[in-house]
């Protein structure tokens, strides 16, 4: 507790039912234009109180997770083959390119348009 003095003034909470709820709505509204307000809104708390509690039973704010499950979900369209990068992009919920794009490299490790190009090539060679 000394390292960490945010700590002391966290609220003890039901963590798993604050996270599952989080988990849940990202789940069913990560293609939306969503923001913490708007995830804290739905479960009844406030957004400072939300990251307090998501991070302290997860280890990651709930910003993070909403990208992490939106590059998800690009990675299996682009995996596909059947979508553009921008339109990978439009539809898991970014609104940027630029901005799809840098999380997308900070993600998974690569540009969106070469992990395109290499996941439709094994797919090529595998057939």
């Amino acid at each position: 507790m000394e390292g960490q003095p945010w700590r002391r003034y966290a609220v003890p909470m039901p963590s798993n039912s604050v996270t599952d709820r989080v988990l849940e709505y990202v789940e069913r509204h990560f293609a939306a234009p969503i923001s913490l307000r708007d995830v804290a809104s739905a479960i009844g708390y406030s957004p400072s109180h939300l990251t307090t509690a998501f991070r302290l039973a997860t280890g990651s704010p709930v910003t993070a997770w909403i990208i992490k499950r939106r590059i998800d979900a690009a990675r299996k369209l682009l995996g596909e083959g059947t979508v553009t990068v921008a339109g990978a992009s439009e539809a898991v919920g970014f609104t940027d390119l630029c901005y799809f794009t840098r999380q997308f490299v900070r993600y998974v490790g690569v540009t969106p348009g070469r992990f395109r190009k290499e996941t439709s090539r094994e797919k090529i060679i595998v057939s």
